[in-house]
């Protein structure tokens, strides 16, 4: 028990540093950790909890929160909710304090060329990670023609219209109910 909280707090404390560009960029990594390397839950698993925390209100990021959970599982219910907590802080408890740290002097560098080559790295860094974490979701999500085809619409929704995620998640399910079970 100790120990799977340790893990909790070590992995998403790591994490927590190196999300430039937001939380789903660390998605590769979560998933890495808390399927391959700590074996915690399954692929389909970590999609679900990753698809719930999507689909309910509050910040995007709430994965972390579940995957804290579902790791202390097995201890209880007092210590699956105390591992939810262990990894909610360790998510947004390091890169928080790094920010004002770092806000304190980024005014100061406006003019640096350090400043500007950081910012203009960040980007295609943050846009790879981010189609890492895409690939992930989608190569245990996508399994048969059918849900290939309304990852397809989904993502053509996405692009061309301002329709809600969240309608086309209740879509998909009812669909995936009434067709595909």
């Amino acid at each position: 028990m100790i120990k799977t909280l340790l893990q909790l707090a070590g992995l998403f404390s790591a994490l927590s540093i190196s999300a430039f560009g937001g939380g789903k960029v660390v998605l590769p990594s979560m998933h890495q950790a808390s399927v391959g390397e700590y074996h915690w839950m399954s692929n389909q698993q970590f999609v679900d909890l990753f698809s719930i925390s999507m689909a309910a209100p509050g910040p995007s990021m709430m994965v972390v929160s579940l995957v804290g959970l579902k790791a202390c599982l097995p201890y209880g219910t007092a210590v699956a909710l105390l591992g939810a907590l262990i990894a909610t802080i360790a998510m947004f408890l390091p890169s928080s304090i790094l920010v004002f740290v770092v806000s304190k002097f980024w005014d100061e560098w406006k003019e640096s060329p350090w400043r500007h080559t950081v910012e203009r790295a960040m980007m295609p860094v943050s846009t790879g990670l981010i189609l890492a974490a895409t690939w992930i979701i989608a190569k245990t999500s996508i399994h048969s023609v059918p849900t290939a085809l309304m990852g397809l619409v989904a993502l053509a929704l996405m692009l061309f219209t301002k329709i809600n995620p969240v309608l086309m998640m209740g879509a998909a399910g009812v669909i995936s109910w009434t067709f595909l079970r």
